[in-house]
């Protein structure tokens, strides 16, 4: 049985190229928790990073490389994400300039990271000081609380950054 040479080059050009888009696709460091938003622990902090947002402007001006957002995300399949990004510019008290860190885990095809939001989208921040203090990442600190209660073990690394939060 002979097989033509140009079907067997093209075919491990297929498997290489399939290979190299599914190493470079990046994926999330940890699967995301199921989280129920009605959950009490998450409307209250969902409520006070609305509420802090005069303090996050002011610490991301003077913090800016330091500082993330948690953005809402309808993905190409109409399922909503929360994705964290990085803060490149604040434009304004109404508008900021961000770059998607989290990639989605539910959406498929290209996708631009660099982003024009506004500040009513933010779910959630979070800025580390010049001191090294962190502040915001109440959705993040909900998180450990639920996963504590509902007896859900969290990987050691990531159970670490839960004592790195200042309370606002």
């Amino acid at each position: 049985m002979h097989i033509e040479p140009s079907i067997i080059v093209a075919l491990v050009l297929g498997i290489a190229v399939w290979l190299f888009m599914r190493w470079r696709s990046p994926r999330p460091k940890y699967e995301p928790m199921a989280i129920d938003l009605d959950d009490p622990l998450m409307v209250d902090a969902l409520a006070k990073a609305k509420d802090g947002m005069a303090q996050f402007l002011r610490l991301a001006r003077t913090n800016k490389d330091s500082a993330l957002v948690k953005l809402r995300f309808v993905s190409s399949s109409n399922q909503v994400e929360y994705l964290w990004a990085e803060v490149l510019e604040i434009i304004s008290d109404q508008e900021i300039g961000v770059r998607l860190l989290t990639p989605p885990v539910t959406h498929s095809g290209e996708l631009d990271r660099l982003y024009r939001c506004d500040t009513e989208d933010i779910e959630d921040w979070q800025v580390r000081d010049d001191k090294g203090k962190l502040y915001g990442g109440f959705s993040q600190r909900a998180m450990f609380a639920i996963a504590r209660r509902d007896g859900i073990k969290l990987p050691r690394d990531l159970l670490k950054n839960e004592y790195e939060y200042r309370d606002v």
